[in-house]
């Protein structure tokens, strides 16, 4: 896997919240991470249905369903 390709999905999927565009940004680097089998299908989940607010994060969503988060390690 490309170490900078990695690097850029990893921020994308890290993006500050409530910046316009954003959710779509960390669900498409989360599709990037599952792509690569690093990220579960429940977890993808999280971020598509969070991806229309910009605001709403998708760790927080997770922990309140109690969806396992794999922390992706660069």
């Amino acid at each position: 896997m490309n170490t900078n390709e990695k690097k850029m999905q990893q921020e994308l999927l890290n993006s500050k919240l409530g910046i316009s565009g954003s959710g779509y940004a960390r669900y498409g680097a989360a599709m990037y991470f599952y792509n690569q089998g690093i990220l579960s299908e429940a977890m993808l989940e999280i971020y598509r249905r969070c991806c229309k607010f910009d605001n709403e994060d998708p760790i927080d969503l997770a922990e309140f369903e109690k969806v396992p988060n794999l922390k992706i390690k660069l």
